[in-house]
């Protein structure tokens, strides 16, 4: 057998990692069973990340520069602001969709993780998030999304009402039939415009 490229391993370890972090959560996940689930013992694993810490980081890392660079890809050429907010919010759909364990480890980081991110020296989230409100607020001084909250409210809209619909939508589906039930493309779809109606001008009473 061939043995494997350090970078290759590098790869298998944190998609891996990737998974079970999705599945179980940062206290939840172990690097034995990371270890185990890239084809590697202890050792192995640690020599390439001497810490579920630094694992973590890492994956954090690479989800944050994929997003990211998808988001500035998608928005690359694109100058007007009502155009560059529904491509942000497509790209968002895309992305979770793209990458469904990455989506759940990144939910799982805003909604589970404040005590570690209070003490975290680096933020991999930052430069996406701040993307994302400098996008918003180009949006409102433009006129094109409400003004009468504050664009970091608005991200919350936009980022928490995809993220809870795509988590939520099985269980809807589930209980509720058929409404709930559309095909995956086209419920995000309906979530995806329901968001821009809700940021947008429409409902800003300073308007």
């Amino acid at each position: 057998m061939t043995r494997q490229q350090p970078a290759g391993r590098r790869g298998e370890i944190l998609r891996r990692a990737e998974e079970q972090f999705a599945e179980h959560g940062y206290q939840g996940a172990s690097l034995p069973a990371i270890a185990r689930a890239a084809g590697l013992g202890n050792a192995g694993l640690l020599h390439h990340f001497p810490s579920k810490a630094k694992l973590y980081r890492a994956v954090l890392e690479a989800l944050a520069g994929d997003v990211t660079g998808r988001v500035e890809a998608g928005l690359a050429g694109q100058t007007d602001p009502r155009a560059r907010l529904t491509r942000f919010v497509d790209l968002q759909i895309d992305w979770i969709r793209a990458r469904p364990h990455g989506f759940r480890v990144i939910q799982r980081e805003l909604l589970d993780n404040a005590e570690r991110v209070a003490a975290a020296q680096v933020l991999p989230l930052r430069g996406y998030l701040l993307l994302g409100l400098d996008l918003i607020e180009a949006a409102q001084r433009a006129g094109v999304a409400r003004r009468d909250v504050p664009a970091i409210a608005l991200l919350c809209i936009i980022l928490g009402t995809l993220s809870y619909a795509a988590s939520v939508r099985p269980t809807l589906a589930q209980a509720l039939g058929p409404a709930a039930g559309e095909p995956a493309e086209q419920w995000a779809a309906l979530i995806g415009e329901a968001v821009l109606r809700m940021v947008g001008p429409g409902t800003d009473a300073t308007a």
